[in-house]
């Protein structure tokens, strides 16, 4: 089991009560934004969703641990399940959980949500709540975002703060072990973020092209190809992804999260030169 899971698990432990899916979110939110548990790459990133930050990784997760017999679900509430033995928590990580849960398990939803919002407006910008900040709405330019080593919500994240509006997928294959980053699921969380997923997978490198790149030489190799022998057969797909790009701020996004290790970063050069347009590349911060 993963610590950031066990976490969630000391929460409800420590409110001794059912908790709501919302409270327990908000929970973790802020133990993401104001504590050291925050500090760890794996645990929780959120995206601003329909009621201020929200968490998809958690809520699957969650799923999985309710599967697992840990928590229990009841009527949008958790508490603990009939199996205990999920392992223990460093101190320090569990003193902070029980901490934020001091601080809120007494407090009304309307108060806790109260709280999370004035902290932290630039995540309401999706509320049906109560919006206190506009989302912002990027000029259009080449995009491109690599989403290795981030979790989906913080990949999400990424696009909502930096404006983007449509999603445009250039993985020949778009399969991915990670939560999040298969071509339906990422589609359907796209959607629920009013960003438009596109599609382009003649415009990416297959499988079969990308074995034994064992050296700076081999990928050389590879996109010198890709750039010779693929770009230049594609003239559809590349008129039809410059349209996208001048009509609203839109992304290319692929897996490596270096761009120079990608060829997003040729196909980008390329669509550069026909929209008239800069190419940026995003990066989590």
């Amino acid at each position: 089991m993963l610590n950031r899971q066990r976490i969630m698990i000391a929460m409800l432990r420590e409110a001794n009560r059912p908790v709501s899916k919302l409270e327990l979110t908000k929970w973790a939110f802020v133990a993401r934004m104001e504590t050291s548990i925050g500090e760890n790459a794996s645990f929780y990133d959120f995206v601003p969703y329909h009621y201020g930050p929200y968490s998809f990784s958690l809520a699957r997760e969650l799923g999985t641990l309710a599967d697992q017999g840990y928590v229990s679900e009841s009527n949008n509430e958790w508490q603990l399940g009939s199996v205990t033995d999920e392992g223990t928590l460093p101190a320090g990580t569990h003193r902070e959980a029980r901490q934020v849960v001091a601080r809120f398990v007494g407090r009304s939803t309307e108060r806790l949500i109260d709280y999370v919002y004035d902290s932290y407006p630039i995540y309401t910008v999706n509320s049906r709540r109560k919006q206190l900040a506009k989302r912002p709405v990027a000029k259009p330019a080449v995009y491109t975002a690599g989403y290795e080593g981030l979790q989906v919500d913080g990949f999400l994240n990424l696009l909502v703060q930096n404006g983007i509006r449509r999603l445009i997928d250039v993985r020949n294959n778009p399969v991915a072990r990670r939560f999040g980053f298969h071509k339906s699921t990422l589609t359907r969380l796209c959607n629920s973020l009013d960003i438009e997923y596109v599609h382009e997978p003649e415009l990416g490198i297959s499988s079969n092209e990308r074995q034994s790149l064992n050296s700076a030489a081999d990928y050389s190799t590879l996109f010198r190809r890709y750039e010779q022998a693929t770009l230049p057969t594609r003239g559809t797909e590349i008129e039809r992804v410059t349209e996208l790009m001048q009509e609203k701020a839109s992304v290319l996004v692929c897996m490596e999260a270096d761009p120079c290790m990608c060829h997003r970063t040729r196909l980008a050069a390329v669509v550069e030169k026909k929209a008239g347009l800069p190419v940026v590349h995003l990066k989590a911060e």
